[in-house]
């Protein structure tokens, strides 16, 4: 008697993990995207924070910069906490402020719902295009 297993059982079983992956990859990468994009939601209200307590000190929003040494900065590194975002003042008056977290790295390219993140001073949460173009998702997903 002969023991093993024949060709088409072995197909079966290749077809059916190939399935199981084509299933699984997508939901997985969606996963990681959501975990880093923690990292640009936390690291946006911690520069809207230090942009608040600079207003207070200063009665104007629109010297604060980042990165940039001296008096005037408000966050040490543009990148966000675990890199895989970039922020940015992309508008400041005296009295507002507008910010964005682009995604850098592996999150430029796995994070097409949401690219890039914003916020304002008026509590605005929002997203716009980024590297990877234009967001295909909504604001309520993406915060």
């Amino acid at each position: 008697m002969k023991r093993g297993f024949t060709l088409i059982e072995l197909m079966i079983v290749v077809v059916i993990v190939g399935i199981l992956v084509a299933i699984a990859y997508p939901s997985y990468t969606n996963h990681i995207a959501r975990a880093r994009r923690a990292d640009g939601q936390s690291s946006l209200m911690d520069l809207a924070s230090r942009l608040e307590r600079y207003y207070s000190e200063n009665n104007t929003y629109q010297t604060a910069t980042i990165g940039g040494g001296g008096a005037t900065e408000v966050l040490p590194s543009a990148t966000s906490a675990d890199g895989w975002y970039q922020l940015a003042i992309t508008n400041q008056t005296a009295g507002s402020y507008a910010i964005s977290a682009t995604p850098l790295n592996a999150q430029a390219t796995y994070d097409t719902r949401c690219q890039t993140l914003t916020y304002t001073s008026l509590g605005v949460k929002g997203i716009t295009a980024g590297p990877s173009g234009a967001p295909t998702g909504v604001v309520t997903d993406c915060w």
